[in-house]
């Protein structure tokens, strides 16, 4: 470290001082070797004055370079000391964890803090040193290290304590006998000790909020430090550890976010009953397909109860004759039955507000048709992608000599309810019995997975609700409004500024969306009046060429919201609908792609006034918002007569430096983006 050599070179100049002061005569500073003496000059007598304060000048000297170069020493000291001791105490933190050794784990961050705070104390003692031009600021960069870490250590204290405590709890409910460890799976847990885990976890998200808020800071610091500034010793030993914050600064809060939802969903405090819909993608329908099967889950203190599967129209056809509710718009005579079921009551591409629909239709049709009472807390939508993402972690599955793998799920289990077993002569009931028969399958691997791989699930988990494969609407307001915060309700998102959102709703009842290629093509230019002129292009390729029970033409009543307040110009390829939902202006129509062809639709409209204000002011945003199971392309060409200085996404490198923003690429996720000029 710079410091340490200066401050040794700096040491050995003031011992070769002293050691000159301690053998020098009263003419020392006249004195030459006697190798060197030339013949005697006549003696000039120094000024009195300079006698007297030769001495003091000295003394000061001296004193003025002990002040300044013994901080540096012992600061360098303690700062090394404390460093050493910290990396030391951190290399065998992985190890104790491992091994459950949580008191040994958190003694090592102990030991780890205090390193730490002799390495922030040792370059306090720098004193003006830190002041210092050029010195100082790498001083300061360097104390920042040392505060990021304190703030880590921090947090990870917080964490081993959770951890801690989540074991006692689980090892205070165990039977006599049993080891509770990482090997275990939720399977292998008894109902006391679910019950224990599950509780415990609940009493402790206060904790893990406030570990994950110790990350954060410590992350932020981290980012905030001038790289350029720190010793490269010191930057080459910390950025692998520190790089890492950011990392373990989103998975922690994805963890605790998912756990605010999760654990009270599992029963805690109360028990929990909730339709799980089984949606084929296949199909679209507005929030991720057609519901083919429902689930009723009941969970008490994280013990799962029942988990019963049933097909969707075996509930519908209890009520038939007797159910009145008249279809929406867009669906409305497209059926040759006039009613809404519960199989469409998933036509409001807003999530909370088909959710609602849903708990109602459910609970209605029970009473009506089955003379049942039934209670539903929420509603869990999945699609074919969050059990693909189960099945790359289990591994295939056997039901019946049927192997199902991430590959072909939901192909296999589509064919086998709706073809397969008619060669067999198996009535329409016993056929769909595969469905639970899987979804047991299924959740029994899961709950057998040993505790090393929950956190790999929980990343499944969160990567499906990232992208609207898991979509959870409850009853429960605190629960509602965690989701709320990281968008996983799937409500209709509110903004300012442009928006996009585009819901397919495939009313052929056919899987013909697994073969259509899709492609949303979005372009701004301006009109001659300086207006903002607005245009939605949808092409599609039905790559079916014989229809048969699975695939046919494509059929759609296709929606488009955008900013309320947009002025419909014109539209081709359909009649379109106008009219307003959601908060938002929508173009709706319906249209069809035939086999082995092409079609496309496309929407014409102006763009409200404060858009274009906010673009004269130096700033485009756009919120594209996903369709839940939808697979398309999305391109932008956007236009504002404007040199574009910086976009996020950014452009590809050959598309810079003009009036043109261009960006293509599959839609999987909402996205936001902004462009200033």
């Amino acid at each position: 470290m710079p410091f340490i050599i200066f401050s040794s070179i700096a040491a050995k100049r003031l011992h070769v001082y002293h050691r000159g002061m301690t053998h020098s005569s009263p003419n020392l500073l006249n004195e030459v070797p006697d190798s060197h003496q030339t013949p005697p000059k006549q003696k000039t007598e120094k000024p009195s004055w300079l006698k007297d304060i030769r001495w003091p000048i000295a003394l000061f000297v001296g004193l003025l370079v002990i002040v300044l170069i013994l901080p540096v020493l012992y600061g360098s000291a303690l700062a090394s000391s404390g460093a050493i001791s910290a990396r030391a105490a951190l290399k065998r933190l992985p190890e104790r964890v491992a091994g459950l050794d949580f008191a040994g784990a958190d003694q090592d961050l102990v030991v780890a803090e205090e390193g730490l705070r002799d390495v922030q104390n040792g370059f306090k003692a720098f004193g003006a040193w830190r002041y210092a031009p050029w010195i100082g600021s790498r001083i300061q960069s360097l104390e920042s290290v040392g505060r990021v870490g304190g703030s880590a250590i921090s947090g990870a204290r917080e964490l081993v304590q959770v951890a801690k405590e989540i074991n006692e709890a689980l090892n205070d409910a165990a039977l006599p006998g049993q080891v509770i460890g990482s090997s275990r799976s939720y399977q292998d847990l008894t109902r006391e000790e679910r019950k224990a885990m599950m509780t415990k976890l609940y009493e402790l998200l206060p904790k893990l909020r406030l570990a994950r808020e110790k990350i954060a800071i410590a992350s932020d610091a981290w980012a905030r430090i001038p790289q350029d500034e720190l010793v490269a010793p010191v930057r080459d030993a910390v950025s692998p550890y520190a790089n890492r914050l950011a990392e373990a600064d989103t998975a922690l809060k994805s963890a605790v976010d998912v756990l605010e939802w999760m654990v009270p969903l599992s029963g805690i405090p109360d028990k929990k009953t909730y339709l799980v819909l089984l949606q084929n993608s296949d199909e679209l329908r507005p929030t991720g397909g057609f519901i083919g099967n429902i689930g009723v889950v009941s969970v008490d203190a994280g013990h799962l109860e029942s988990f019963e599967f049933e097909d969707v129209y075996t509930l519908d056809k209890s009520v038939e004759g007797l159910w009145t509710e008249p279809q929406p718009t867009g669906l409305a005579g497209q059926f040759l039955n006039q009613v809404f079921y519960l199989r469409d009551a998933n036509w409001s591409p807003d999530v909370p507000t088909s959710a609602a629909t849903i708990m109602d239709f459910y609970v209605r049709e029970n009473k009506l048709g089955r003379n049942k009472d039934v209670q539903v807390d929420g509603v869990i939508f999945v699609t074919p992608e969050l059990f693909k993402g189960f099945l790359r972690l289990t591994g295939p599955i056997t039901v019946e000599g049927r192997v199902f793998d991430e590959t072909n799920f939901f192909d296999k289990l589509q064919f086998d309810v709706e073809q397969g077993f008619l060669y067999e002569g198996k009535p329409e009931a016993q056929r769909k019995e595969i469905v639970k028969q899987v979804g047991d399958a299924l959740i029994s691997r899961l709950m057998s997975l040993p505790a090393s791989s929950w956190p790999t699930l929980l990343s499944v988990v969160t990567d499906a609700l990232n992208k609207g494969d898991m979509i959870v609407s409850s009853r429960d307001r605190a629960v509602q409004e965690v989701l709320e915060r990281r968008g996983w309700t799937g409500r209709t998102m509110a903004t300012d500024h442009d928006y996009l959102w585009i819901i397919d709703a495939n009313i052929n009842a056919q899987k013909t969306d697994g073969v259509t290629d899709k492609i949303a093509t979005y372009t701004i230019t301006e009109d001659a009046n300086g207006a903002l002129v607005a245009t939605v292009r949808l092409n599609y390729r039905n790559n079916t060429k014989v229809a048969d029970w699975r695939y046919s033409r494509y059929r759609s009543y296709t929606r488009v919201y955008v900013p309320e307040g947009s002025e419909f110009i014109t539209a081709s390829g359909c009649r379109p609908d106008v009219y307003k939902d959601l908060g938002k202006q929508v173009f709706g129509c319906h249209w069809a792609v035939e086999l082995a062809s092409s079609n496309s639709i496309s929407f014409t409209y102006k763009l409200p006034p404060r858009i274009l204000e906010q673009v004269k002011k130096g700033e485009y945003r756009l919120l594209a918002q996903k369709q839940p199971g939808a697979k398309r392309e999305l391109t932008l060409d956007l236009s504002f007569g404007k040199n574009i200085k910086d976009a996020v996404p950014p452009e590809d490198r050959v598309e810079w430096g003009d009036l043109f923003y261009r960006y293509t690429k599959f839609w999987d996720l909402t996205r936001d983006f902004s462009i200033t000029f």
